[in-house]
């Protein structure tokens, strides 16, 4: 039952999310995704801030911390699993934290108020622990039944990550990009941790 709860929590959190950008991009006039962040769009002084943060990144926070601990029930115990879910769980709390803690218009303030600060902290903790926690599970998922292209998916991911991470200075020309990109290595990884766990749990 876990397994198929992690499933129907990473594919509703990846689908949310995308939905989230997408929509909130188009409602968002002049916002440019190759340059500007994501958390842009629940800004304070955002157009529809409030709407994004609590109907938007909440929600996607607390499935991708759900689904953290449902895929570490369901998965084969190990200490570098156990790392790697927590990891993914502290990348989720992101999501939730920036629901409260909204960074200031535009994101990239002189003067950050605490909100931004604090909204700062918690992505930053997420974001530089994905490289190391993809890499932790794609180790953990070679010992796994039938998951060597889960833990190859976890090999490729964890580069990806780490340059696009490299490549998110605030004054890139495409921070919005590599932001992008570092969702998607992590996200992709989850997705397919859901599917594998489910399908797994039901052989």
């Amino acid at each position: 039952m876990s397994g198929k709860l992690a499933m129907v929590c990473s594919l509703l959190g990846a689908a949310w999310l995308v939905s989230m950008v997408v929509i909130g991009g188009a409602t968002y006039p002049g916002y440019d995704h190759v340059s500007q962040y994501i958390s842009e769009l629940g800004a304070n002084g955002a157009p529809h801030g409030w709407a994004v943060s609590w109907l938007g990144f909440l929600p996607i926070g607390i499935l991708i911390c759900a689904f953290s601990v449902f895929a570490w029930l369901a998965a084969p115990r190990s200490v570098l699993s156990t790392l790697g879910f927590i990891g993914i769980f502290l990348f989720a709390i992101g999501y939730a934290a920036a629901s409260y803690f909204r960074c200031d218009f535009g994101c990239r303030p002189e003067h950050p108020t605490f909100s931004q600060q604090m909204h700062e902290l918690f992505g930053l903790a997420g974001y530089l622990g994905a490289p190391l926690t993809l890499l932790w599970l794609g180790i953990a998922a070679l010992k796994w039944p039938k998951a060597r292209w889960l833990a190859i998916l976890g090999f490729i991911c964890a580069p990806i990550s780490f340059v696009a991470l490299g490549s998110m200075a605030p004054d890139s020309p495409v921070l919005g990009l590599s932001q992008r990109v570092l969702e998607a290595s992590v996200l992709s990884w989850v997705v397919a941790c859901g599917v594998y766990l489910s399908r797994e749990q039901q052989a």
